[in-house]
């Protein structure tokens, strides 16, 4: 890591719900940076602005500290709306991106709702869906990974038992969402395959990735029907809900 990184690790972002990003892990950052930069195919994507500056060219992909505040502005700028953007040249907050996302993805907020709790919706209801569509032998495996006992249990009574650890449980929550969120951005940041045919892809990634890997992308199609806007947002949302969710247990199981 470069001299000065704790003048980039306290470097302040445009928005208050995104500062802790300057305290994640080099990767975390770099998978988010990934979202907003590429497309399936490889390629940079047409409106993004964060590939062509000297901080980027400087500091990707090893010294992800130093982009902090430049990925938390290309991800407000896709998230909020652009003729407002336009006009005030400020983007909406993280809170009202977020809210946006969770309307999206069918997650009811309240007005009242903190950013932690609504990006915690959000995480257990991909993790829900996720749970709905898989076979009950990888059911039986989860459960095994995460310490429930299984043997008497039918597939309804497994998927119930998960749904409330996940419910329940940060670091459940935070296991399950792990592997589903890599799965969802191993599709959708695909590189190298642009002569291969996206379909082709995403067809090789599934059967790389197994059961799982199919179960996030079937899943993915759903939530992957609306504006290009919201194809970078909502992955990119769920990659930051995730690295608070994983940040908060780090710390807790430090103290």
């Amino acid at each position: 890591m470069k001299n000065g990184v704790n003048r980039a690790a306290k470097a302040k972002t445009t928005d208050k719900d995104l500062r802790f990003l300057s305290s994640c892990e080099n990767e975390d950052l770099r998978v988010l940076c990934d979202i907003l930069t590429h497309d399936r195919l490889g390629n940079i994507r047409i409106t993004e602005q964060l590939t062509a500056t000297d901080e980027y060219n400087r500091n990707y992909p090893e010294d992800m500290l130093f982009l902090v505040p430049q990925i938390s502005n290309e991800l407000l700028k896709y998230g909020s709306n652009t003729l407002a953007t336009f006009w005030h040249n400020e983007p909406d907050s993280y809170q009202t991106v977020l809210r946006r996302v969770c309307k999206q993805m069918d997650v009811r907020t309240m007005e009242k709702d903190s950013v932690a709790k609504m990006e915690h919706n959000l995480l257990t209801t991909l993790c829900q869906d996720t749970l709905d569509k898989m076979s009950e032998r990888e059911l039986r495996l989860l459960a095994n990974e995460n310490g429930i006992p299984d043997k008497r249990l039918t597939r309804q009574a497994l998927t119930a038992a998960l749904l409330m650890a996940v419910r329940t449980s940060r670091a459940v929550l935070t296991r399950i969402a792990a592997r589903v969120i890599q799965y969802i951005v191993e599709i959708i940041t695909i590189r190298g395959v642009a002569t291969a045919g996206i379909e082709t892809a995403t067809r090789a990634v599934g059967g790389a990735l197994g059961p799982i890997g199919w179960i996030a992308l079937g899943a993915w199609t759903v939530y992957d029907i609306s504006s290009p806007a919201y194809r970078v947002c909502v992955p990119a949302v769920l990659q930051v809900a995730y690295m608070r969710l994983n940040r908060f247990e780090q710390e807790r199981s430090v103290a």
